[in-house]
């Protein structure tokens, strides 16, 4: 088992990208491919559920940082740096879509429920701001922590059960009657994949090394499938994304140089910029709404921006600089409390 007890720097630089494709994935839907179908499957299957990556990563970084886990101060961290977070940053959405208007895609029978069941259920599934399913389905994971300090010092045969379980992913897919749960299931391999490559990291890098070209032609057939919108299940970003996230940590050891520092501040904020990156979102599309089409934007119908790489860059562009400033006049304001609030 390999502990190696320093910085990260490629893994920290892959949070970075990590975080951008997720930015880029929630802005996708915003433009409007209908004259380039083609080309809005292909960019969304590069970006789409990047969270698959973010998994990947917590699982690697929970590994390496378990050295002296406590289980108690682990949660208080992830209370004050995650959840606490969440519920500040979920305020302004869950006014709107309980006392505003009537959220879409939501239960038939959910709005005859009280407000405050509403409200319980929207935290509880992250339902009210599209990106913040995440955090309902890795508080399971933080729960479940000393089991996977178990498995990983103990019985680390467990670790053989990450094929048949992104099989089972792959299979099953993540969305479900029970939400995070599902979710959980889902991206458990991802997860666990991460802490085993970080627990034996030597022998993980040999094996990658070794084996990239059937783990890139596995990602390239899932990416193929995707992209050609064939019929799922099996679904197509899991067999892309899990063999690409290990194929990046080889990647990012041998490139990351080159990046120098300039990610490493969206780095050190990616879990900010989540939190807050669907605000500035909606934010782009009621101003577009306004200045292309002169009228208030009311949920719908706001695809008004041809969808073309140059103009999904734009759009990412300005939610991440959105996000980012707001980020760093956050952290200027409130110093190490901004944690609390945005999450970085």
């Amino acid at each position: 088992m390999s502990r190696n007890p320093k910085f990260q720097q490629h893994i920290h630089v892959f949070r970075a990208i990590a975080i951008i494709l997720i930015v880029s994935a929630h802005s996708i839907p915003s433009l409007d491919w209908s004259e380039s179908p083609l080309l809005g499957r292909f960019l969304d299957g590069i970006a789409n559920e990047a969270s698959i990556f973010f998994f990947f990563i917590a699982g690697y970084l929970f590994q390496h940082l378990s050295e002296r886990f406590s289980y108690q101060s682990y949660l208080l961290q992830k209370f004050k740096t995650v959840i606490l977070p969440y519920l500040i940053i979920s305020i302004p959405s869950l006014y709107l879509f309980t006392m505003v208007v009537e959220r879409t895609n939501m239960w038939p029978w959910f709005y005859e429920l009280h407000t405050w069941q509403q409200v319980s259920l929207f935290l509880l599934t992250g339902k009210h701001l599209a990106p913040l399913w995440f955090v309902p389905t890795i508080t399971l994971f933080y729960l479940a922590a000393p089991v996977f300090i178990y498995i990983d010092r103990k019985i680390p045969r467990v670790y053989w059960l990450i094929l048949p379980l992104w099989i089972l992913a792959i299979y099953n897919g993540r969305n479900g009657p029970i939400g995070p749960i599902e979710k959980a299931l889902y991206l458990l391999p991802v997860y666990l994949l991460g802490m085993v490559t970080s627990s034996y990291r030597d022998q993980a890098e040999e094996l990658i090394k070794k084996f990239w070209i059937p783990l890139l032609v596995v990602s390239l057939l899932g990416f193929a499938g995707y992209t050609l919108d064939y019929k799922e299940p099996p679904y197509f970003l899991m067999v892309m994304k899990l063999p690409m996230a290990l194929l990046m940590v080889i990647a990012l050891l041998k490139v990351y140089p080159v990046f120098g520092d300039r990610l490493n501040y969206i780095a050190e904020i990616s879990f900010g910029i989540f939190f807050i990156h669907a605000y500035f979102i909606s934010f782009v599309k009621v101003v577009a709404t306004y200045f292309v089409d002169g009228r208030a934007y009311d949920g719908e119908d706001a695809y008004l921006i041809e969808g073309t790489l140059l103009n999904l860059s734009i759009y990412v562009v300005i939610v991440l600089i959105a996000s980012v400033g707001s980020i760093w006049v956050c952290k200027r304001v409130l110093g190490r409390r901004s944690r609390f609030v945005v999450g970085a």
